[in-house]
């Protein structure tokens, strides 16, 4: 070996470990590579300094430098070099005494084997580990374990031929009487053979799950002995088994969540100990639902959660603490599973913590109720009223941190049930100007967010409070403090939403302030109040008008761009919700300003969300003195990357845009479509879920917008096509629906799965069957996975068949798994629309699927969502229908007595539609519909519609058969439920039947024609109503 390369090489490594500087580091290591590393020399050079150096740290170094040339240059050398390399190497490891340069001389066994084994080389490397695991001498033992470690990283292929061997030998070193270091790093080992474990290997699982109990016992003895940095790597392996498909904890499952509660609600306990079990249990509620099920303890996991909500938050919202994860674990339990099993424990809790005189309790409480609001907010709606006075107390409540908690929880149920919240507006917003007056500042930032959430959704009575509001948020957004200022504009812009034009007297001031904001530079804070005063801008332009804007255009535009121009992804995000919605207030009058949008719009979709970690004195450390950030766990050509979220939320947000511009400002996005387009279904397959629906709805957006600009004739359903469609329309098509094909079957999370249904529905409904013609076959598949609780997204938690069976529970749905199944049932009822009778074949698939989530097991929202779909289906498919009609018939009977008014409605509904379409006479049976759709008509209030609905069946049956409606009985009790008030397409069968009455039974009707004159004159007066033309014409002349 050249004894000048190797000094020169160890000078260079000592001047790095020693440096001060950022320099000098990148001086001597512009070195290294230019003049040492570029040659195989430094291999065996590198590993005598390893061996050698009295310096632990430039040991170390060499020792990392050196496992990232192996792959490189190992080849280069010669058979005995590499030799004297394999036995050195061992002898090293087991006399040197440093931990670092131990565990990274492990590395560079590993990254030789990486090489060797494959080869057929160093077979005794394993028979020697094995020796050491089983030294009398525990750091031999550590030794050992750690490179059998390190070594599933590099070799794992080849470790896999000795499972059953490790299975036995982490049995004894899972158990190690001396050393913690033995029994943790088995633990990590164990958590990468379980990546090799065959699930359907019932030896292997059943072996594995047998060390279980042990790999537990090292866990709880990391935690008595306070060790958090072992605790924390015990705790990785067990959460990474829970996403695993091998059920390997499913065994010992029940206990480990026990374990973790216990450890998550002991307040002697290290705070981040106790952080790091309640984040396990997080994870076991995302993807262990079905046996967490099975064991029955979401409810008493709720039980345990609820204390640990009234302990103390620090003050910084983004610190981690024991009562804001278990917040977190309530609310994947409220999203991951039917309401019915969360919402009622939560509540119970929540009312005896109103009642505590502990205001922490009280806290608890209403952060309880906020977080899961998101899973449970149908169930939730008949309750609004329950809730806002719990709410109310909350925000009267002495206590400032239970005041600031309640404010909070206000603004998360309002965002959820907003038009609920918003009719008890007058409950609410005195309490809640109150406490926009407090001298807390966090008060007033989640008071103003409160109210901002309110006055989006109040409508038309916020006239009533428009003097005292703004007065007061101007002088919030003129004096208050920086953090409060963004929030009062945001509420100022909701408070114009709702006004419309009863804000007139104040668009100035306002426009004014805005315009102010908009040109605003400095911090955070300052920007923060910049990007709201840009969104704020197209706000109030769409509530004040396209005239009353028009003068402030040119000059929010510009300064819109100039924020654009600076490095703040937040800027661009605001400036891209700014020019969406401007563009549908000045529509292609807005077309001049493309040419200076779509490039930036262009270059955020393209923009690299990876970046590179930074080489400086921070990224130097013990692992890595060089500051190249290596990564031990990287193959040496990998770059270490963050990914940017800042970007992909841009991206998002341009995506929106995209879809906004061209459907408004047409003429002027034209030129860019096709690039945008390309763009656009590269972001299907974007890590974020939300980039990825933007993407969906811009895309489908797209080809809505090339059918309108074609100006078709309207299309007719059928099969094959009877109206064709445009070029521009049909290539669009042919871009997205394979597109979003492709990327369907891997999409695992239900809120994009359920965007794709509604935009699938609605091209239907908007272009007709050329939107799904070609891909029907496809589409219904994915459909049909749905009903069958098949897909990707129903299947994401991995639970094993034992936990997807036999249970008792399995008709009650989490709320996202129910609007999953209802986005589905719209869409197959959509493809009856547009196919009609071809639809025929679909039907025979779908139908058992659809009609068993009629069955009384299942929830109100699923039974409703049923009787809705097949409705609708009875209706789109015309005459089609009658080969189902006695199923249907039996299910809408049934329906009509089920014990959920919305169910009925839909239900009235789906027995008329039925009626109407199928070809078979039903009319032995209209006196039981008679009988059944009475109790609705006489409804006072209409909700669900079903006075409507009731109205619309009772005009179905006169039209298909009047001689079989007792018309003296029916005609006055009909006419008490018109006019329709709310469902307006019931208006075409009712005032058909009508004339229908007049024109053929004008004897038995003439006796009710005083009662009936009335409710004409209002229906034909309602600019709602949608009386068929020809009846609208007869009408008029009576």
């Amino acid at each position: 070996m050249d004894a000048q390369f190797v000094n020169g090489l160890q000078t260079l490594l000592q001047e790095i470990s020693g440096a001060s500087s950022t320099e000098a580091i990148q001086k001597a290591t512009t070195t290294l590579n230019q003049q040492f590393y570029s040659s195989a020399l430094c291999v065996p050079g590198l590993f005598s300094i390893a061996k050698d150096n009295g310096n632990a740290a430039v040991r170390q170094l060499a020792a990392v430098e050196l496992r990232k040339r192996i792959p490189k240059f190992w080849g280069e050398l010669d058979d005995s070099v590499q030799q004297q390399m394999r036995e050195a190497v061992l002898k090293v490891i087991i006399d040197e005494t440093n931990d670092p340069v131990r565990h990274s001389m492990a590395r560079v066994i590993s990254s030789i084997a990486k090489v060797d084994i494959p080869n057929q080389k160093w077979n005794n490397l394993v028979q020697f580990l094995y020796e050491c695991c089983q030294s009398p001498t525990a750091s031999h033992r550590e030794i050992g374990i750690y490179v059998l470690d390190s070594l599933f990283e590099t070799i794992a292929d080849t470790m896999e031929a000795h499972m059953e061997h490790l299975f036995v030998l982490f049995k004894t070193l899972i158990s190690d009487p001396e050393s913690l270091v033995v029994q943790v790093t088995t633990l990590e080992a164990l958590g990468k053979v379980a990546e090799f474990v065959d699930p359907e290997n019932r030896d292997e699982v059943s072996s594995y799950q047998a060390l279980v109990p042990s790999m537990v016992q090292v866990l709880q003895k990391c935690l008595a002995t306070d060790n958090e940095t072992y605790a924390s790597r015990c705790f990785d392996v067990f959460s990474t088994l829970l996403i695993l498909e091998a059920p390997l904890l499913n065994r010992h499952l029940g206990e480990l969540i026990e374990f973790s509660t216990s450890v998550g609600g002991n307040e002697d306990l290290d705070e981040k100990l106790r952080i790091m079990a309640l984040n396990f249990l997080t994870w076991t509620a995302t993807y262990k639902r079905g046996r967490l099920q099975k064991l029955k303890i979401v409810k008493p996991l709720i039980e345990k959660m609820m204390p640990i909500t009234a302990q103390e938050d620090p003050e910084d919202i983004d610190e981690e603490s024991p009562s804001r994860v278990s917040l977190r674990v309530l609310n994947i339990l409220s999203t991951s599973f039917p309401p019915q099993q969360v919402f009622p424990t939560v509540i119970s809790h929540v009312l005896r913590y109103m009642q505590s005189p502990d205001p922490m309790f009280r806290k608890g409480a209403m952060l309880s109720l906020a977080i899961i609001i998101e899973g449970c907010v149908d169930y939730t709606r008949s309750q609004a009223g329950d809730i806002v006075t719990l709410v109310c107390a909350g925000l009267s409540d002495g206590d400032e941190r239970v005041r600031r908690a309640s404010c909070m929880a206000l603004g998360c149920i309002a965002d959820e049930l907003d038009d609920e919240i918003a009719s008890y507006h007058e409950k609410l917003l005195p309490l809640i100007f109150n406490l926009t007056n407090e001298s807390n500042v966090v008060i007033v930032k989640y008071a103003v967010n409160a109210l901002d959430c309110i006055l989006e959704s109040i409508g038309d009575p916020i006239v009533n409070y428009l003097p005292q509001l703004m007065e007061h948020l101007v002088v919030l957004l003129d004096t208050g403090a920086m953090e409060i200022k963004p929030i009062a504009l945001s509420a100022i812009g909701s408070a114009a939403h709702s006004s419309g034009e009863a804000f007139a007297p104040y668009f100035d001031a306002v426009i004014t302030r805005i315009k102010q904001a908009m040109a605003l530079t400095g911090d955070d804070d300052v920007m923060a109040l910049r990007g709201v005063a840009t969104d704020m801008a197209s706000t109030l332009a769409e509530a004040a008008g396209k005239d009353a804007f028009l003068p402030h255009l040119g000059e929010t535009v510009q300064l819109a761009l100039q924020g654009m121009e600076s490095d703040s992804p937040l800027m661009r995000e605001s400036g891209y919700c700014y020019f969406g919605v401007i563009s549908r207030v000045f529509k292609d009058d807005f077309s001049k300003y493309i040419p200076f949008i779509a490039p930036l719009l262009l270059k955020t979709l393209r923009m690299d969300e990876t970046v590179e970690f930074g080489f400086g004195l921070d990224s130097v450390n013990e692992g890595d003195l060089t500051g190249s950030g290596e990564n031990d766990n990287e193959d040496d050509d990998d770059v270490p990357v963050n990914v940017n979220t800042a970007v992909a939320d841009e991206k998002e947000v341009a995506a929106d845009a995209a879809g906004e511009l061209f459907a408004n400002a047409t003429s002027g996005f034209l030129p860019y479509v096709e690039d945008v387009a390309k763009e656009l279904v590269k972001l299907l397959e974007h890590y974020s879920d939300t980039a990825r629906k933007s993407a969906i709805v811009a895309l489908f957006t797209f080809i809505r917008t090339f059918s309108k600009l074609a100006s078709p004739e309207p299309w007719k359903p059928g099969v094959p096509l009877r109206v064709p469609i445009d070029e521009n329309t049909a290539s669009m098509i042919k871009i997205v629906i394979p597109a979003l094909l492709s990327i369907w079957d891997d999409e695992d999370d239900k809120l994009v799965v359920i965007q794709i249904c509604i935009e699938l529905r609605s091209i239907m409904r908007d272009v007709g069957p050329a939107a799904t013609i070609d891909y029907a076959e496809d589409i219904s598949k994915h459909l049909l996975e749905i009903f069958e609780k098949k897909a990707l997204c129903q299947t994401a938690d991995l639970e094993d068949e034992d936990d997807r069976t036999g249970e008792e529970d399995e008709d009650e749905l989490a709320e996202h798994d129910s609007l999953l199944i209802g986005a589905a049932a719209d869409c197959v009822a959509e493809f009856a629309e547009v196919f009609a009778d071809a639809f025929e074949p679909i039907m025979d698939t779908f139908l058992p699927h659809i009609a068993g989530y009629a069955k009384p097991t299942f929830a109100t929202s699923e039974r409703a969502m049923s009787v809705g779909c097949l409705a609708e289906i009875s209706k789109n498919m015309g005459p089609a229908i009658t080969k189902y009609a006695e199923t249907l018939f039996q299910i809408f009977m049934t329906g009509l007595g089920d014990q959920d008014l919305e169910v009925r409605s839909n239900s009235a509904y789906g027995v008329g539609a039925l009626i109407e379409s199928a070809t078979i006479d039903v009319s032995p049976y209209f006196g039981d519909v008679l009988k059944a759709v009475y109790p609705l008509i006489k409804i006072a209030d209409n909700t669900n519609n079903a006075r409507d609905n009731a109205a619309g069946c009772v005009a179905r049956l006169i039209l298909e058969n009047a001689d079989a409606v007792p018309l003296a009985d029916v005609i006055p009790v009909w006419i008490s439920a018109l006019p329709i008030s709310k469902d307006h397409l019931e208006d075409i069968p009712v005032y058909d039947a009508v004339c229908h009455l007049l024109e053929t039974r004008r004897k038995d009707i003439e006796a009710f024609i005083p009662a009936l004159r009335p409710v004409l004159e209002q229906a034909l007066a309602d600019p709602a109503s949608l009386i068929s033309s020809e009846s609208r014409q007869y009408l008029a002349t009576l």
